[in-house]
């Protein structure tokens, strides 16, 4: 072996990991859930692996390699009562721990006005993370462009 180079060749191969995302969704009727599917058929097409939740068959295990969040929210009460997230929800977000490292958004539809329900929904998430700066919404289910021109500014 005296006067031998022996070299090596380091070989570096990259793993292309899918993100994540899951869509829980809480819905007394299908709009909600048709919005749910909407967007996580979107996030399909964008290449993410996406997962459709009811928020009564959730698992928080499965948060431990999410990388995005969707969070529905049904609203408690009659249609002209304060846009408060129902029991169900709010127990729900309780036991959830706390979502450092995972992108979270909030989704609703919608009669007349999301705005109320989204703030009543974030002061709730907001004791599990800190950056809720996206939230959509629809009145029908649909996922409409500016919603999904959203969707891309929320995955990055």
């Amino acid at each position: 072996l005296a006067g031998c180079i022996i070299t090596f060749r380091l070989v570096i191969i990259t793993e292309y990991i899918m993100k994540k995302a899951l869509i829980i969704f809480q819905s007394k009727n299908s709009t909600t859930k048709k919005f749910g599917e909407e967007i996580a058929q979107f996030l399909l097409n964008r290449g993410l692996t996406a997962e459709l939740i009811p928020i009564s068959s959730f698992e928080p295990k499965k948060l431990e390699d999410a990388d995005y969040l969707l969070l529905s929210g049904w609203r408690n009460g009659s249609l002209f009562s304060w846009k408060q997230p129902d029991g169900e929800w709010i127990t729900f977000v309780k036991r959830l721990p706390t979502l450092d490292g995972i992108k979270t958004a909030m989704f609703t539809t919608y009669k007349f006005f999301a705005g109320g329900m989204f703030r009543n929904m974030k002061k709730y998430l907001g004791e599990k993370t800190k950056n809720l700066e996206f939230a959509f919404k629809s009145k029908d289910g649909s996922l409409s462009i500016s919603e999904k021109m959203a969707l891309n500014d929320f995955i990055g």
